[in-house]
Formats: C-alpha cells, sequence, structure tokens
C-alpha cells in the first residue's frame, strides 16, 4: 500500500487548442492590416473562450489516503470515509463503490482505464474488491 494513491484523467481539448491558435494568427492579421475596431470586437472574445475552456480543465479519477476516499467527477469533489465503504463493484465498463448502507456512488468512466493499480491499493485498505 503507497501512502496515497491518487488517479486524475485530465480532459484534453485538442480543438481549443486549434480555434485558439487560429484566433492568434487572426489577431495577429488584424493587427498587421489595421483593421477596424469592430473586428477585433468579434475575434478577441473567441480567443477568451478558448482560453477559459484549456484553463479549467475538469478532472475525473479518484484518490486513496489511509482515511479517505476522493472521487473527482469533473469539477466536483466527493470524499468519502474509507470506514463506510462496503466493497468495490468492478465490471468490464464500469466500476462502483457499494456503502454500507446500501447506497452505490459510480466512479468516473477514467477510473476503468487501468484496474489493477485501482485494486491493489483498495485491497490495501481493506475494502474487497468484488468482480462482476
Amino acid at each position: 500500500m503507497t501512502g496515497h494513491y491518487t488517479k486524475i484523467v485530465r480532459e484534453r481539448r485538442s480543438v481549443a487548442w486549434a480555434v485558439l491558435a487560429t484566433g492568434l494568427v487572426m489577431l495577429a492579421l488584424l493587427a498587421d492590416r489595421g483593421a477596424p475596431v469592430w473586428t477585433w470586437a468579434l475575434v478577441a472574445p473567441c480567443i477568451a473562450i478558448c482560453i477559459l475552456q484549456i484553463a479549467l480543465k475538469p478532472g475525473y479519477g479518484i484518490g486513496l489516503t489511509s482515511r479517505d476516499m476522493t472521487i473527482f467527477d469533473g469539477f466536483s469533489e466527493r470524499r468519502l470515509p474509507i470506514h463506510r465503504v462496503d466493497h468495490l463493484r468492478l465490471s468490464k465498463t464500469s466500476a462502483t463503490l457499494v456503502l454500507r448502507s446500501g447506497d452505490e456512488v459510480a466512479l468516473p468512466r477514467h477510473v476503468m482505464r487501468n484496474t489493477l493499480p485501482l485494486i491493489r491499493e483498495a485491497a490495501a485498505r481493506g475494502i474487497p474488491v468484488r468482480a462482476l
């Protein structure tokens, strides 16, 4: 068991990078050719939106410590104490935490890319792993 295990996948926005590059080229051409102000007003918001999409990348994954489990789902985080988790249920396409209360918490699909470290870390923390 490692002291802290974290697996987070950040969504890449390749389209935003391409649009940002195109917008910057257009902005340079506007500056070079002395374009009117209204054309700048059209291009500048597009560039700002692309920069925001690149900067605000959601994270999906899971983090485990000796006492807590953190589920990263986009821009939100959910923290669960390990003692509330009954078992981890894995299938070919999904991973679900079953709590002692009977509630089920679906893990992000990004956790399924490499399940061996997840199984190892969960078992080391006393969480039984069940497969369907």
